[in-house]
């Protein structure tokens, strides 16, 4: 996520502002992932902040939601991390660990526009 520098920004702390991080799936390392999200939680005045992790598979979701929030939680002890995950498995694993700074969303799937039509037979098995 980048922001843009200009005079014009305030440059006061913006803490009812909930800001957006999409973490992407990462090939080399989940790392990668964990990195980012610290990253982004150092530099910006993020107490509210939500984290799309629905490119991850359940175990790099976990890793990266237990690391993140735990750092989020060091810097803003009142703060909330809403997380959007890909499934509902994932969702309930996150929710065992009674993070207390942490809600958890299974992302919904976009609808086709032929999904929306009454008796179309879908013959397609993929379809984004």
């Amino acid at each position: 996520m980048t922001t843009t520098d200009s005079n014009n920004f305030p440059q006061y702390i913006d803490f009812e502002r909930e800001a957006i991080l999409k973490i992407g799936n990462y090939k080399s390392s989940v790392f990668e992932a964990i990195y980012e999200a610290k990253d982004y939680i150092t530099r910006n005045n993020c107490k509210f902040l939500s984290i799309d992790a629905s490119g991850l598979n359940m175990i790099d979701a976990l890793k990266v939601c237990v690391l993140s929030s735990t750092f989020h939680y060091a810097k803003y002890c009142d703060g909330k991390i809403k997380w959007f995950v890909r499934d509902e498995n994932t969702k309930t694993q996150i929710e065992l660990l009674r993070l207390d700074n942490t809600e958890v969303e299974v992302k919904k799937a976009r609808k086709n526009y032929v999904d929306t039509e009454k008796g179309f037979v879908r013959n397609l098995s993929i379809c984004r």
